[in-house]
């Protein structure tokens, strides 16, 4: 959706943590702005940043969006490492994903897309037809040291292990393999051991 020859400048917007400031409509580090809620009511929406410099960073529940786009840019590392702020959020004792950065309940379903993220981008596997008919299968160990997992499907789980050199792919359903490289190799169901590189 974005002309090929404008991705970076995409990217760059997505992920320059030196330009990218938290805002939000009631409050922010940790408390509520009653000022702001009532401004909000009203309609009045106040830019508190430099618009010409800054622009606002997806809270929690955009982040979706923003790591699917990074994906699509073939910027996988990019979708990592802005996963790494969700650490953030397991502080004084909690085990969960809040709401908002900053602020908000400290549990919120809203906030979990990592968890889809490494499934889809890190373990890669990901439907590459309707009903995962057929699944693509691109692991990244790359970018996570002992990746293993499996993915549900309908026909069953599609479980990954990787190994410094290749993958233990258990599929119930044909898949295309895909390397960190870009290989692309096709498999009917069942278990294979892939080499990592091609």
């Amino acid at each position: 959706m974005v002309p090929e020859d404008r991705t970076e400048d995409v990217v760059r917007l997505l992920t320059d943590t030196e330009h990218l400031v938290v805002r939000s409509w009631i409050g922010a580090n940790g408390v509520y702005d009653e000022q702001l809620i009532i401004d909000n009511i009203h309609g009045v929406q106040r830019v508190t940043w430099d618009t010409e410099t800054e622009h606002v960073r997806a809270e929690p529940f955009a982040s979706a969006l923003v790591h699917e786009a990074l994906a699509a840019a073939g910027r996988t590392d990019a979708v990592v490492d802005d996963m790494r702020r969700w650490s953030e959020f397991l502080a004084d004792g909690y085990d969960t994903f809040g709401e908002c950065w900053g602020w908000g309940t400290p549990c919120h379903g809203w906030s979990s897309c990592p968890t889809s993220d490494l499934v889809r981008h890190v373990l890669g596997v990901r439907p590459e037809q309707p009903g995962f008919a057929r699944a693509v299968v691109a692991p990244r160990p790359d970018l996570a040291s002992g990746l293993h997992g499996s993915a549900p499907t309908p026909a069953g789980p599609i479980t990954v292990s990787c190994t410094a050199d290749a993958v233990r792919v258990t599929s119930p359903v044909p898949f295309t393999f895909i390397t960190p490289s870009g290989s692309a190799s096709r498999h009917d169901a069942g278990e294979y051991v892939l080499p990592l590189q091609v």
